[in-house]
């Protein structure tokens, strides 16, 4: 397995995670939460936050231009 960059994102340390995904690296950070279904709307919002991420459906939010 690839040693993963350097993530700054505490969740990748915590015992308890409420979210699926990093929102820093798009990393799994916990797996029993199943992927969630997310509208345009939704990943504005977390856009909004500097997410680069989507942490319920892993996608990436920011598009290259």
């Amino acid at each position: 397995m690839a040693q993963r960059e350097f993530c700054p994102n505490d969740n990748h340390g915590r015992s308890v995670v409420t979210v699926r995904f990093c929102p820093n690296c798009g990393e799994i950070v916990n797996g029993k939460i199943p992927i969630g279904t997310c509208s345009e709307e939704q990943h504005a919002k977390r856009r909004r936050t500097q997410s680069a991420y989507c942490v319920d459906c892993g996608r990436g939010l920011f598009r290259a231009r």
